[in-house]
């Protein structure tokens, strides 16, 4: 009788949607091997044959998730070659590929089916996988709109991680040279009212009118699709918040703008880190089945008032 249920074949780069999927498997009681957990076990063996036993001989079910990191791995590539050989012998679907991009796996038929997890959620993924072990699912508690709601947002600010450490770091690539003292002034205008539309934006996608129009009236189930496009557009003014500080990090401009760029790009940083604060403690909620969409965002104006004088001086 084999060892686990399900054993899970990945990419290293895709660890950080892996490892949710491992412990969403785990709540629901499913069996899997997951590398990580193992790694007492690992220690010392011959991995090549260890690894072609789990993923020739001792698990029901492989998920493959496919990237092209997936592709070009050394041992993702034994993982599958090894997965392979025993799909050729089942009399079930073995292989069961989980898709982050459209990179091509030889040995793979066309044909096969596959979920796509570019809108799919760990934990909607390990739910789906459960199910095909034949796990029971009992029925979606009270506030699953707020867990996918919340879970939908997480998964889309981790695909952020690089703009979020360059952030962190004051990094930015050069955009744009202006040479001239009106064309940095009329940059900056522009870019402010940017900055104060993506800010409305936000406040406006949390509004009681559009939580209604995605979670549904009170007493009534919410749209799952509604609310996942919710939390994308959500996700989406985060990352316009990130690229925006970037884009004023990354102007030169006349010396005597330079200070007046810097702050103003410090601008949002608060709200950068408020949206971080309020994801971590929705997911935290959720996880006791509760939720609460209320987020004020703030910013300290004064750096920038103090740039603009000198500005305005010299």
């Amino acid at each position: 009788m084999p060892k686990y249920d399900v054993c899970l074949s990945f990419a290293g780069e895709d660890r950080y949607y892996v490892e949710e999927v491992a412990r969403h498997l785990t709540d629901l009681g499913v069996s899997r091997f997951y590398d990580t957990d193992e790694q007492a076990d690992l220690w010392g063996k011959n991995l090549v044959e260890h690894l072609d036993q789990i993923y020739r001989k001792d698990s029901r079910f492989c998920v493959m998730f496919i990237s092209e990191a997936y592709a070009r791995k050394m041992w993702t590539k034994h993982e599958r070659q090894a997965a392979f050989d025993r799909a050729l012998v089942s009399d079930i679907e073995y292989v069961l590929p989980a898709r982050f991009d459209d990179t091509e796996i030889p040995a793979l038929r066309v044909g096969t089916g596959y979920i796509d997890l570019r809108n799919r959620t760990p934990r909607e993924l390990a739910e789906m996988i459960a199910e095909k072990v034949g796990t029971a699912i009992s029925a979606p508690a009270a506030g699953w709109e707020y867990q996918l709601f919340s879970d939908t947002v997480t998964m889309n600010l981790r695909k952020l991680k690089d703009k979020q450490l360059s952030h962190e770091m004051g990094f930015a690539s050069d955009v744009r040279t202006l040479t001239t003292d009106t064309e940095a002034l009329d940059y900056y205008k522009m870019r402010t009212g940017a900055f104060d539309k993506i800010i409305n934006g936000i406040e406006d996608l949390l509004s009681p009118g559009k939580q209604q129009w995605a979670f549904g009236p009170a007493g009534r189930p919410g749209d799952s699709d509604r609310i996942r496009h919710l939390a994308a557009q959500f996700a989406k003014s985060y990352e316009s918040l990130l690229d925006w500080a970037a884009d004023l990090r990354g102007s030169t401009t006349p010396a005597r703008f330079s200070g007046l760029y810097a702050a103003t790009a410090q601008l949002a940083d608060q709200p950068l880190k408020q949206i971080e604060e309020f994801v971590a403690q929705l997911a935290a909620a959720t996880e006791r089945n509760a939720g609460d969409l209320e987020l004020v965002i703030s910013y300290e104006w004064a750096p920038v008032e103090a740039e603009l004088k000198k500005v305005q001086t010299t």
